[in-house]
């Protein structure tokens, strides 16, 4: 008997069943790649809900202290990311940004963001004013450590280069400890802080990442997303500290905004879809989270201003 002969109900029987048995390898596939992610994520992190740990009396802090709470929560995530279960993704015969595409470009925005902390903060915040001297171990370690390409391999590697830069910050440290290191946070710092959070290497080149989204192969899309949410890991765990230990811009009625900033920043660390795609789970969202978050920190920027 041919198909074209079978009873009606027989034809619909067989065509709900041919449905039935796509849907559960579907089903399946989804189970297989929802239960692998979620095994890796426990290997290595891929949320990050929680900033970097702030000291209970930061406010209270004597200056030289805050100095080295506002280094450590530029660098904490990059020391997050190197001392991590795979290491540094980037440049690893291995674990590389090939086969870890999503963790490769999170420790690049991780890097990107790190490194143009550490020039405002070598440059301008860690300064009496602007003819005075970087410090020489601040000074060596953006020049000759993080400046260094985070795709590199050898001679030298990028990881040993930003492990000797983190040995550098710790001279710089221990010099604020002697009396011998500067650290001089002025108003006009912090109004410059927020400067460049917002501006155009930090902020606005996260949402140049994502302009045009929609016509993004997904390949690139998610690469993309993952870079903005390195940037924002770091630039959450900045603004957060700077807020705590100078009360002074809570004063300037900041409450809301810096809430707010923060809660668009973190749903931006933990965003971690099974799929991305240009039309499902697309960059459209983070590219919201990114413009609120933006123009929260604007309306702190332009408080200190005022």
């Amino acid at each position: 008997m041919k198909i074209g002969e079978l009873p009606t109900w027989l034809k619909a029987h067989l065509v709900l069943k041919t449905i039935g048995i796509q849907l559960a390898i579907l089903v399946g596939i989804l189970f297989v790649l929802w239960g692998s992610q979620k095994l890796y994520s426990m290997l290595d992190p891929t949320k990050f809900p929680t900033p970097a740990p702030i000291p209970e009396n930061a406010a209270s802090l004597p200056e030289n202290e805050k100095g080295k709470v506002l280094l450590d929560a530029i660098t904490h995530q990059m020391r997050v990311e190197l001392d991590s279960p795979l290491g540094w993704t980037f440049n690893d015969i291995i674990f590389n940004r090939f086969f870890f595409d999503n963790r490769a470009y999170r420790q690049y925005g991780v890097y990107h963001a790190t490194r143009f902390l550490l020039d405002l903060y070598s440059s301008q915040i860690a300064k009496l004013g602007p003819s005075d001297r970087e410090s020489e171990f601040l000074y060596k370690a953006r020049i000759n450590s993080f400046a260094l390409d985070p795709r590199s391999f050898m001679f030298p590697s990028a990881e040993g280069a930003y492990r000797k830069g983190f040995k550098l910050l710790e001279q710089y440290k221990a010099s604020l400890d002697k009396g011998t290191g500067v650290y001089n946070a002025r108003t006009d710092d912090l109004y410059a802080s927020f400067v460049t959070v917002t501006g155009e290497n930090l902020l606005g080149y996260s949402l140049g990442l994502l302009e045009n989204s929609q016509e993004m192969p997904f390949y690139e899309l998610d690469n993309r997303i993952y870079e903005v949410q390195g940037i924002c890991l770091v630039l959450r765990d900045f603004i957060g500290t700077l807020y705590e230990l100078y009360p002074e811009i809570k004063a300037k009625n900041n409450e809301e905004n810096m809430k707010a900033a923060m809660e668009y920043l973190t749903r931006i660390c933990t965003y971690d879809p099974l799929l991305v795609t240009s039309f499902f789970n697309s960059g459209e969202l983070v590219v919201s989270y990114l413009l609120f978050a933006k123009a929260r920190l604007e309306d702190i920027r332009d408080s200190i201003r005022i």
